[in-house]
């Protein structure tokens, strides 16, 4: 039973998570892509929010959040 994993960022993480996803996709995990959309500057918490609410309800089994600055680790969600 693979994984399903909840992935998003903010505009700077933008083409890395379109990466990714793509990667895992072909990996066979389902993947749940949280946004941002476009690589138009947007909010980070905006993503990252209802990404690890997901996480946290059980929708998906873990996240992976992309973003520039690089304190998405350390954010409290």
């Amino acid at each position: 039973n693979m994984k399903k994993i909840a992935i998003g960022g903010d505009h700077a993480g933008f083409e890395y998570k379109n990466r990714l996803t793509n990667f895992l996709k072909g990996k066979g995990y389902e993947v749940q892509d949280f946004g941002p959309e476009t690589d138009a500057s947007c909010d980070y918490a905006d993503f990252a929010h209802p990404l690890s609410t997901s996480v946290e309800d059980g929708e998906n089994d873990m996240g992976i959040l992309l973003c520039g600055s690089a304190n998405g680790g350390n954010e409290r969600v």
